[in-house]
């Protein structure tokens, strides 16, 4: 059943997801209780991993109204990781955390606490294996972009050179792939919070320069494809240039259907375009699709 959650998050399947996850929780809950304690650590990971889509559903879904519930989700997250003691399942539960914390409004908790544990997991492992490596980056891109969304530029930008850095010590290897775990990660997957990174800085020019040097075909899983052209699409619109925009938007559109239906980012750039200029062929088709008001 996880393995079916997380197929479903990595494909943008919201509707699926949210059917499935309350089930999968009480499941891990049950098998917990049910199971002998040398088996207590691999249900805490797999119950980890349940929480921490829950609280990713939660704020795409609803992200207006739902940010304590997702914080909650990405607490439960979080301690469910450290029951287990996979440093790699605490990582990924910290950058969900941060997110959740970061919308909550607390953008130094959520930065301290990806820099706290990409510190410890630095400390614990010596970053030896590549999956440690990665996940020690992933958690510092999560700070750059928790900065960036702050305002402080030297720190956001500081934290991606360094997480660029130490991806670079690590053999190449092809972007994308079966998942987002942190051993598919190397430093192109990182161009993308590169991109990220820099339109939340404002620096709309360079972060379309970098996402030319992405090519979308190249990016393995739809969450992180739809996200390059999330921010592609909302890059230019912050720079007043509606059409390539609208063009980002029905390709993230293309790529997954709900993702635009659903989300409330998209939602409001309908809007944006709708009243910023002249209507733009297709986009009243367009908002009819993905019922925007």
């Amino acid at each position: 059943m996880v393995e079916a959650a997380q197929a479903d998050y990595l494909a943008c399947r919201y509707r699926e997801l949210g059917r499935a996850l309350p089930h999968l929780i009480r499941t891990a809950h049950a098998t917990r209780a049910a199971v002998s304690s040398d088996q207590h650590c691999t249900v805490d990971a797999l119950t980890s991993a349940a929480y921490r889509h829950a609280s990713w559903l939660a704020l795409r879904l609803d992200a207006d109204r739902a940010d304590g519930f997702a914080l909650g989700l990405a607490e439960d997250a979080m301690a469910a990781a450290r029951a287990s003691g996979d440093l790699l399942m605490e990582a990924e539960a910290a950058q969900m955390g941060a997110v959740a914390l970061r919308r909550y409004g607390q953008d130094r908790q959520a930065e301290q606490l990806v820099i706290n544990t990409a510190v410890r997991l630095e400390s614990d492992t010596g970053l030896k294996n590549r999956a440690q490596t990665s996940a020690y980056a992933m958690l510092l891109e999560t700070g750059a972009y928790t900065a960036a969304v702050a305002g402080r530029r030297s720190a956001a930008l500081d934290l991606h050179t360094e997480a660029s850095a130490t991806l670079q010590r690590q053999p190449a290897r092809q972007l994308g792939g079966a998942t987002t775990t942190p051993s598919t990660v190397d430093a192109r997957y990182l161009r993308l919070y590169e991109i990220s990174v820099h339109r939340q800085l404002g620096d709309y020019g360079t972060a379309i320069n970098t996402a030319r040097t992405v090519l979308p075909s190249g990016i393995g899983v739809t969450e992180r494809r739809v996200r390059y052209y999330q921010d592609v699409a909302l890059t230019y619109a912050a720079w007043d240039k509606r059409e390539p925009a609208f063009r980002a938007l029905l390709a993230a559109e293309h790529e997954a259907p709900q993702e635009v239906r659903l989300r409330p980012w998209a939602h409001r750039l309908v809007r944006d375009l709708r009243s910023s200029g002249p209507m733009l062929p297709g986009l009243r088709d367009f908002a009819t699709r993905a019922h925007v008001d």
